[in-house]
């Protein structure tokens, strides 16, 4: 856990990873971004 916001950067990369052809056999999967932080609701 890094208890740390994701920076701009690191969440495009998942965006771009998601959007891109590497990502085809991915379904129905949760990427957690949040490094650990848990925000309460």
């Amino acid at each position: 856990m890094l208890k740390r916001l994701p920076t701009l950067e690191q969440v495009a990369e998942a965006a771009a990873f998601l959007a891109s052809d590497r990502a085809n056999a991915m379904t129905a999967t949760v990427v957690d971004l949040t490094c650990g932080v848990r925000v309460p609701r």
